[in-house]
Order: structure tokens, then C-alpha cells, then sequence
């Protein structure tokens, strides 16, 4: 899973508690990071995200206002020019090393915290790390040195103690098998971009401030942490990946550029106890979702366990929920922190010289996909958004890494066709980050992951068990589409059709987390994917059409029917 994972910063906050207050309301937690070095700055940090997060759903329709048609500050010139500018260095990074090295673009990345800093492990497929080779990005040996732990497979098993379904762990491979040293790839990236002699520039300690959209070109606002001092850059693009609390995605999005949320807390620790026990750590199973208890305060909590380099001993425990942004559920991180260490015992045993090495921690969006008129706004006029808040993957992908890597190829190469055209209105820039029905159908399922405010606390337990109970009797290959968004619509037909088989309860459990409107739209995307599908078988005919004589433009309208119809291409 990957999450808003930020260097800690080292001074105090303004408004922030201090350590005895934060001892009183959070004891656990600031008990369990007394082995870190800085952990007031980490405590700062999550109290600043916690802030901030609390400050945006208030605040939701009164977005501040950071794309304008208006003039730049006066006194403010432009500094330099480039072709791409980006705002986050973690997978805005990947796609501008792919635009500088393959297509030869001038970038400029920055970013407000470390450049290419993730303070964590990924963890993805093989099947998925080749599309880094095919984008262009990495070869073979590149990725291999990145890589520091390999999984024998993976499952899922949820709490079914009061459940009238019981099912066994549903193990699968390649799904979130191979960890990863993030920062050593993102290293690799930076050194692809200094490699590309194309000017390009990463800076680290900006802030963005505000954008300027010009007929000709985009104004990018930044300010220097450090000194407080501002810059002006001029670019063709500029293409904003920072993430949840990202203001360009609010202001988009009339000041909601998400419908849901998975709070997410947890720890890169050392000394585990090791075993084949569920409650021990073992290097070679990941554990991709697990619940040992039933729904309380208006959520169900859900474990991960990753295993990361085996010599070093570090294993990554997550506790997470997933929630809309306004229901009740507490969705602090401070508070989900003190959870998780209250419950981390019951989920895995901690030896003597257990400690933690690194808090992880963020609110990963999500997207529910209700209205043609309602679908999320991802771009303007010369602005475009990558990564978590563009809604290409459902809350089932763990958000970020996978999706971005699943869809690298196909958003590079249709942004250099893009500036290849200069089709770099809001409309044009949209079919790049094109709405996915297959997501839209997975991410419908995710809602049976939260509770509705009648229904029973081992509701959701009961409901995912008859899933994955479902799931033990389709074919490995139905397991793996369907956590990496891409199950057929034969496939989810055959899924739903055993559920209701196996649970006549679904239909009921539909209604009461959907409702009859959200029930419609979900047949809506259903149909879109046949209808997808069948565009799809037909698309043969469309590659009779001449290439040698297609403009920059045609050639950017087939490549989007292209990757429309096919979406593994």
C-alpha cells in the first residue's frame, strides 16, 4: 500500500502541542517512538497532516484558489523555461524520468520534502515491474538491484469469528509479492533524468504556491521553505502529483476531489517474533488484507504485513479503514496510531528487543464513480494531475505505486503525443487520464469494506468472507484481476453470480451500502465495461489506418482509441 509518507520535519509547528501533551492523549504512541532519534518531529508531522486534513474536509467548498488565468505577482520574472514542470518527487518522479530519458523532454521536479524520499518499502508484482522496462524507464538489472524481498504468496483472510460464512486464508501470487527499495529506484530515476542532457532540474524545499495558465504557457509559482523566497517558472505543462492534500486537486474538484478515504497508520520495526503462526512474522508470505475483528466506532480496522530485507529484520505492519470522507468515524491519525499499538499484539507478537525504525503513515483518497456528470475533474487548461487523486485504481490496488506503474507507459507516451500536438486543453489532457470502468466496477465492492450505521459489527467481516469464499472457487487468475483492476466482466459476473450462490445476504448488503442511487450507477459501469469489451474485439479494424500520413494530432486521437480499447497494450 502506499501512502502520503513525509520526511518528518525538525522544528515545532506553530499551534502544535508539545511533548507532554501529546504524551497524555497519545501515551502508546509517543511511549513506542522513544527509540527514534527525532520523534518529535515525526509526532510534529502527523499532527501537521492530521491538521491539515481536518482543515481541508471543513473547508471543502472553499477551496483556495491556486490555478489562475490572472497575471503573476509583480516583480516576479521567469527564471527558466521548460517543457514539464512537476510538483512531488515520488511517482511525479517516474514519470518525468520516463519523459526526460525516453522521450527527451526538459523537466523541472520538485518537491517540499526529500526528493525521491518514501521513508518506506513498495511492494508490487513482477508482472507489474515489467511495465517499467516496457515504458522505457529501467532495464531488467535495474530493477532486480532494487529489489530486497521476494514472496513465496499472499493472502487474505478476514475475521469470521460471528460470521455465517467461514473461509480459509485465500492465498494468491503476484499480487504485492516483490518488495521494494523505494528510494533506491527512485535514485535510479533521478539519475536517469541527470543522464538525459536535457537541462532538466530537481530541486528539493519548494512549495508550490499557485499557477498561472497563459495561452501559451503555464507560470508555476514556488516558494523556497527554507528562505521564504519565491520563483517563478515558465513551462508548456504542469502536472501537480502530490498527492491527497493536494490543492490543485481540491480547487479541480470544486473543493472535493474525493469521495472516500483509508486513514493509515503503522511501523517498519524490528524484532518480531518469526513463525508460520498467524500471530509471527514470515519473510516469505505477505499478508495483503486481514481483519481479527469485527466493525466498532463506525469502521473496520484491517492489517497488512510486508516483510521487507530479511537480514535487517524489518517487517511493515499497516492498520488502516476504509471510510467516505463524511461519515463519523474518527479519522485522526494520532488516534489511529494510538489503536494501532493497543492492537498490534493481537495481531503479531513482539519480541524483547522489538522497536520501531520508522513511523508510516497518510490518508490514501479514494473515488467512488457515481454520475457521468459527477466524474472526478483531473485536469485544465495546460494543468494535469497524476498519481492518487486521478481515480485510475480502486481501494482494493493500495492506491499509488501499482496503479502508476500499471499506467506508465500508457500516461508517458500519450503526453509526449500530446505536446507533440500542443493538444494541451483540459478536454485533450482529460482522454490521458481517462475515466476506467473496470475500476469503477471494483470500486464499488470497497464500500462492502466499511459498515452502514444499521448494519450488524460482523456485517462487513460476513460479506468480504462470502467474496472471498466465492474467490476460493474461480481461478487464481479471477484473484489476481481483481486486486490490480482488471477483471473482466465475464469474470466479475462469475464472481457476483457464486457470492449470491454462496450469500443470498448480498443483494440485502448491496442495498444498504449503496442505496438505489449508488446501485444504479454501479450497473452503469458494469454496462461500460461490456460495452468497453466489445469496443475492444473490434479495435483490429482501427489499425488499418495509415500511419505515414497522420498528423501530430490524429496520431494522438488513435493512440487514445488504442489504449481505450485495449487497456494492456
Amino acid at each position: 500500500m502506499t501512502a502520503v509518507f513525509r520526511k518528518a520535519s525538525a522544528s515545532r509547528p506553530q499551534h502544535a502541542p508539545d511533548l507532554s501533551e501529546f504524551r497524555k492523549r497519545y501515551p502508546l504512541t509517543v511511549a513506542n517512538f522513544g527509540a527514534l532519534a527525532n520523534r518529535e518531529a515525526w509526532l510534529y508531522r502527523i499532527w501537521e497532516l492530521d491538521t491539515g486534513w481536518q482543515q481541508a474536509m471543513a473547508n471543502e467548498r472553499g477551496a483556495h484558489e491556486v490555478v489562475t488565468r490572472g497575471a503573476p505577482p509583480a516583480g516576479l520574472e521567469v527564471e527558466a523555461e521548460f517543457e514539464i514542470i512537476y510538483a512531488g518527487g515520488r511517482v511525479g518522479l517516474l514519470h518525468a524520468a520516463v519523459m526526460a530519458s525516453r522521450f527527451n523532454r526538459r523537466v523541472l521536479v520538485f518537491d517540499a520534502q526529500g526528493m525521491g524520499r518514501t521513508d518506506r518499502d513498495w511492494n508490487i508484482s513482477d508482472e507489474e515491474l515489467r511495465e517499467f522496462e516496457t515504458a522505457g524507464l529501467f532495464t531488467k538489472e535495474e530493477i532486480e538491484s532494487a529489489v530486497i524481498n521476494r514472496y513465496r504468496s499472499g493472502f487474505v483472510k478476514f475475521h469470521d469469528a460471528a460470521s455465517r460464512v467461514k473461509t480459509p486464508p485465500l492465498w494468491m501470487n503476484g499480487v504485492l509479492d516483490v518488495a521494494l527499495d523505494a528510494d533506491k529506484l527512485l535514485a535510479l530515476a533521478q539519475t536517469k533524468i541527470a543522464a538525459s542532457e536535457t537541462a532538466s532540474r530537481l530541486v528539493e524545499g519548494w512549495r508550490f504556491v499557485r499557477s498561472f495558465v497563459q495561452p501559451s504557457r503555464v507560470l508555476v509559482e514556488v516558494e523556497d521553505i527554507r528562505t521564504g523566497r519565491h520563483s517563478l517558472f515558465a513551462a508548456r505543462l504542469f502536472i501537480d502529483s502530490t498527492g491527497t492534500n493536494s490543492a490543485v486537486a481540491r480547487q479541480l474538484g470544486d473543493g472535493r476531489s474525493i469521495t472516500h478515504v483509508c486513514p493509515t497508520v503503522g511501523t517498519v520495526a524490528r524484532g518480531f517474533m518469526r513463525g508460520e503462526e498467524p500471530d509471527r512474522v514470515d519473510f516469505r508470505v505477505g499478508e495483503i488484507l486481514v481483519s481479527n475483528e469485527d466493525a466498532s466506532d463506525h469502521r473496520q480496522l484491517v492489517w497488512e504485513g510486508f516483510a521487507g530485507n530479511q537480514k535487517r529484520d524489518e517487517y511493515t505492519t499497516y492498520l488502516f479503514f476504509y471510510d467516505a470522507i463524511n461519515s463519523p468515524a474518527d479519522k485522526s491519525l494520532l488516534a489511529l496510531f494510538e489503536r494501532y499499538f493497543e492492537s498490534l499484539p493481537r495481531y503479531k507478537r513482539t519480541g524483547a528487543q522489538w522497536r520501531v525504525m520508522k513511523p508510516v503513515f497518510g490518508y490514501l483518497p479514494g473515488v467512488q464513480h457515481q454520475g457521468w456528470g459527477a466524474r472526478q475533474r483531473t485536469t485544465d487548461d495546460r494543468i494535469m494531475l497524476i498519481g492518487e487523486t486521478t481515480g485510475l485504481s480502486s481501494p482494493l490496488s493500495f492506491c499509488g505505486f501499482g496503479p502508476h506503474v500499471r499506467h506508465l507507459r500508457r500516461l508517458t507516451h500519450l503526453t509526449d503525443l500530446a505536446l507533440e500536438a500542443d493538444l494541451l486543453d483540459s478536454s485533450s489532457l482529460a482522454e490521458i487520464n481517462a475515466y476506467e470502468p473496470r475500476v469503477a466496477q471494483i470500486t464499488s465492492l470497497a464500500e462492502f469494506m466499511r459498515p452502514t450505521p444499521k448494519s450488524a459489527p460482523s456485517a462487513v467481516n460476513e460479506t468480504l468472507n462470502a467474496v472471498m469464499a466465492a474467490l476460493h472457487d474461480l481461478d487464481e487468475r479471477v484473484r489476481r484481476e481483481l486486486f490490480q483492476d482488471r477483471m473482466t466482466f465475464s469474470a466479475f459476473r462469475n464472481l457476483l453470480s457464486r457470492t449470491a450462490k454462496l450469500y443470498p445476504r448480498i443483494f440485502q448488503r448491496t442495498r444498504e451500502h449503496l442505496g438505489a442511487r449508488g446501485t444504479f450507477w454501479w450497473i452503469a459501469n458494469i454496462v461500460e465495461v461490456i460495452l468497453s469489451e466489445r469496443r475492444e474485439r473490434s479495435v483490429d479494424a482501427l489499425a488499418e489506418e495509415s500511419e505515414q500520413t497522420e498528423d501530430a494530432a490524429q496520431r494522438f486521437a488513435r493512440h487514445i482509441r488504442t489504449y481505450k480499447t485495449r487497456p494492456g497494450t
